[in-house]
């Protein structure tokens, strides 16, 4: 009987190898610093131009937009399936500016994820209860399956300080998730092992990860979407 030997070292190894795109991008508490935008309706219209204004509280509620043809849209968030905000260079300043609050989360922030990243997405989402919102979509670039959005008001981590600098600051502690378009769900530092458990058993595979951390989140969904469902080569097995 052949069984399987695919460590939990090796898994790790085959995650942190994996390309810039494995990377959640760092959420932006503040509407991105950008007028250029598109919305993409549910009814399959899409429209270009400015922002005029945003209504926010846990999402996005409301957007009103100028075409280029100088006229005015206004929609409600259900009839929103897509708010793209083009990602100038200001956005990009903002997106470091927010990530650089300590040393640690400086770091952290990939940058080449956040260069190459041409819109900040918002995508609509059903919320608990059926209220549905638009919300900052976190891994545009491996959102087949799972969609990774951005909690407002979630709690953060604590900041560790060391005199006037701020060595470890205020990280994501939750995110709201969906996957195959279910509303979404919280997922929890707190309680990462079971959530993990949840979303990827359909994936034997990486339930040999004994001890998933929540850091490594998005570098799970990316070997999820690129790897799930594949047979293992044969050098995996013994006998």
């Amino acid at each position: 009987m052949k069984k399987l030997v695919l460590s939990t070292l090796f898994l790790s190894f085959l995650f942190a190898a994996q390309s810039y795109s494995q990377s959640l991008l760092p959420a932006l508490e503040e509407m991105p610093m950008s007028q250029d935008a598109y919305l993409n309706l549910k009814d399959g219209q899409r429209i270009n131009g400015k922002i005029i204004y945003t209504v926010s509280g846990r999402g996005v509620n409301k957007v009103a937009i100028r075409d280029d043809n100088g006229n005015k849209h206004e929609y409600k968030s259900p009839q929103i399936e897509e708010f793209g905000i083009f990602s100038n260079g200001l956005v990009k300043m903002q997106y470091l500016n927010e990530s650089a609050s300590s040393i640690k989360a400086m770091f952290k922030t990939e940058r080449s994820a956040v260069k190459l990243n041409d819109y900040v997405v918002f995508r609509n989402a059903t919320m608990k209860g059926g209220k549905e919102l638009l919300l900052q979509l976190l891994n545009p670039h491996f959102d087949e399956r799972i969609q990774v959005y951005h909690s407002v008001n979630s709690r953060k981590t604590t900041p560790l300080r060391k005199g006037a600098i701020t060595l470890t600051g205020e990280m994501q502690r939750a995110y709201l998730v969906s996957k195959d378009g279910l509303p979404v769900v919280k997922v929890k530092k707190g309680s990462y092992k079971k959530s993990f458990r949840g979303f990827f058993a359909d994936c034997p595979n990486m339930l040999t990860v004994k001890n998933p951390k929540f850091r490594d989140f998005g570098k799970h969904i990316y070997y999820y979407t690129e790897n799930c469902g594949d047979e293992l080569p044969e050098y995996f097995w013994e006998d």
